[in-house]
């Protein structure tokens, strides 16, 4: 294997998403890393082409340009496509070295381990991709690297994480993005390009396995390279995708002044926990000065017995409180709930209650969803149903629902959209979306 000259193909499968579509960031980086070493590489963005003939169209892909390695990006609910794809793979292109990296091969790993795949990175950072691409992954040299597993005598050989990284070795080749921005979206907003800016999450919360990425260990990147490599984006939108962003007061202050410093004008959008809202809103003006003009907050639950029940350490009263901050000062909230199921009938219409008392146009529900890796996962594990790795989308059931029917649960659920979405509709359609003020429906 280290004799061959590499030719990569980094795939990211596609999977159901009405609410967005965004550039495959960590196969981004991937691609830099290659571009840095001189190394051929090209992404296959599923997400760009139809759900039909998508096999083929792959196999035509690896045929026209001569790749001998297949790299897949993972998520929960792609897993059991990849594998699937890889066993088809394997039996068209013997030869053909399969990768797998990505947010769900981090934390469960092993549930890759096939016949058909070769190679599985689970490492914090790249520098043990970068090893293993300048040694043409020969065994004598990932034998040496941290976080991966490959095969000797089809036999799998696992090597620990290394240490938590605070930084990346190479910049994001946005070929892909630019290539594909006729179809990124995110709904309603238009087209985002992707940063981020920090690793893993020092909270807890069972149903997010974000904690427990980079071995558990929250890190910030330096706050003047994240500004540095937004002033090299040539796009006016920029969503910081880390779970969230605004921890460090004295961080968001630097980065805001920073940003006004040097006159970049841009549309920023952020994860955010509702108690640094709460606590915070001193700082919100100045962040609508440096273009922050969405927050994604995870609300979660409006009831103080879910949110306990997520670990959330947060409550009603300051959820509402959040909301009321970023409304006063011009930010949209775009309030993330997640649907227990605990719910009931009654849970339901008080939720649609509290986000009409509060004036929340933008909202996005998920069904809550143990999944595998996280503390959730471990507590229901014996409770699970249909838990196939397609249905892992915070859109199925996977814990039967306790206080009503599955499908007068999945109605519930569904109904929240027809409550909500039309309004967000209407108001975009009549560019009033981002008053905060505005209670009706134009």
């Amino acid at each position: 294997m280290g004799s061959k000259t590499i030719k990569f193909l980094l795939v990211r499968p596609k999977f159901s998403s009405i609410i967005a579509n965004l550039e495959p960031l960590g196969l981004e980086y991937v691609a830099g890393l290659c571009r840095d070493l001189n190394i051929e590489c090209e992404i296959f963005d599923e997400f760009q082409y139809s759900r039909y003939f998508r096999f083929n169209r792959l196999v035509r892909k690896i045929k026209k340009g001569g790749f001998n390695f297949v790299g897949f990006t993972s998520n929960a609910n792609t897993t059991d496509y990849i594998i699937r794809t890889a066993n088809r793979l394997k039996k068209k292109f013997p030869h053909l070295y399969i990768t797998v990296g990505g947010p769900e091969a981090e934390l469960n790993y092993k549930d890759f381990f096939t016949d058909s795949i070769d190679f599985v990175y689970h490492d914090n950072g790249l520098n043990s991709m970068k090893n293993a691409l300048l040694g043409g992954f020969a065994p004598e040299v990932l034998e040496k690297q941290t976080g991966i597993c490959f095969k000797v005598n089809n036999k799998w050989i696992i090597k620990e994480k290394g240490k938590p990284v605070d930084c990346f070795i190479t910049r994001p080749d946005r070929t892909a993005f630019r290539e594909g921005l006729k179809k990124n979206f995110i709904f309603l907003k238009g087209s985002f390009a992707l940063v981020k800016a920090s690793f893993s999450c020092p909270f807890s919360c069972t149903f997010c396995y974000c904690a427990k990425m980079n071995s558990g260990v929250y890190t910030e990147r330096d706050i003047f390279d994240v500004i540095n490599e937004i002033e090299e984006i040539d796009h006016p939108r920029i969503w910081f995708v880390d779970d969230t962003f605004l921890i460090n007061k004295e961080r968001v202050e630097i980065f805001c002044n920073e940003i006004i410093r040097r006159k970049i004008n841009k549309h920023f959008m952020a994860y955010s926990r509702a108690d640094f809202l709460a606590e915070n809103p001193d700082i919100l003006p100045l962040m609508y000065k440096a273009g922050f003009r969405d927050i994604l907050v995870g609300l979660e639950a409006i009831n103080d017995e879910f949110l306990e029940d997520y670990n959330k350490q947060t409550s009603r009263e300051i959820n509402v409180k959040a909301i009321k901050n970023l409304r006063n000062n011009n930010i949209v909230c775009n309030g993330l709930f997640v649907v227990s199921h605990k719910s009931s009938k009654q849970d339901f219409k008080t939720l649609r209650k509290f986000i009409k008392e509060n004036n929340l146009l933008w909202v996005v529900f998920g069904i809550f969803t143990p999944y595998k890796g996280t503390d959730a996962y471990e507590e229901y594990k014996d409770r699970l149903i249909k838990f196939k790795s397609k249905r892992l989308d915070g859109l199925h059931i996977t814990i039967k629902p306790e206080k009503m029917s599955s499908f007068m649960f999945m109605l519930r659920v569904y109904m929240l959209y027809v409550y909500t979405y039309p309004k967000i509709w209407f108001r975009t359609i009549f560019k009033t979306a981002y008053d905060t003020k505005r209670t009706g429906w134009f």
